[in-house]
């Protein structure tokens, strides 16, 4: 055997051939628990890379891990049948979940909207600005600053243990006047309610 010969035989060393067999088999069959773009939808059973599978698919609890035992992935009708009662199992716990969540919000919002039914007015006073300096005769008397919804919202928690979003309110953006603003409360699965805010002139210490 001549020195090519040999070197020929060298590089095709069985270490190199199982090594080049290792590249060909980095991915591994699994199969999806959800629908994750780009990548597939529930049931499917598709190759990622063991890597992607480790860190990312498996501790989401988006894909499952394939047994594969000797030759290729079993693709026969009892395997996908396998896999399709698989992903419906957890489809269908991911759906009561979202079942008792909305059941839990309606009942938290129908009992906010039942206790604003209930509210008395809620009063705020102001400073009014001096007669002479806020129009003419007939107008609502002007205060300083205005009346908002974070005022009212505050109002509603401190106050009344009502939790509120500023989008769930319905009133002027800004009161600027003394006297009585209809405010509106609506909310998912629970419909509306109004209640009363007044704004009143501060009361000044007598002389």
């Amino acid at each position: 055997m001549n020195s090519l010969t040999r070197a020929f035989v060298q590089t095709r060393s069985p270490v190199q051939v199982i090594r080049r067999g290792l590249k060909k088999k980095s991915k591994i069959p699994v199969t999806l628990l959800k629908d994750i773009p780009r990548v597939g939808s529930a049931g499917a059973v598709i190759q990622v890379n063991k890597a992607y599978m480790r860190h990312e698919l498996f501790p989401k609890r988006l894909a499952a891990y394939v047994e594969v035992r000797g030759g290729p992935l079993d693709r026969t009708k009892a395997a996908a049948d396998e896999v399709a009662k698989a992903a419906a199992s957890l489809l269908s716990q991911d759906g009561v979940d979202m079942q008792q969540k909305v059941h839990s919000l309606a009942l938290t919002n129908q009992d906010i909207i039942s206790r604003i039914t209930k509210l008395e007015p809620l009063v705020f006073e102001r400073n009014v600005v001096p007669s002479g300096e806020s129009g003419g005769e007939g107008e609502a008397q002007a205060i300083y600053g205005s009346l908002v919804k974070g005022d009212v919202i505050r109002e509603l928690a401190e106050k009344h243990g009502i939790v509120i979003d500023k989008d769930a309110l319905n009133m002027n953006d800004k009161i600027k006047s003394v006297g009585e603003y209809t405010c509106v409360v609506k909310l998912i699965y629970a419909g509306q309610a109004s209640f009363k805010a007044c704004v009143v002139p501060a009361k000044t210490e007598s002389a």
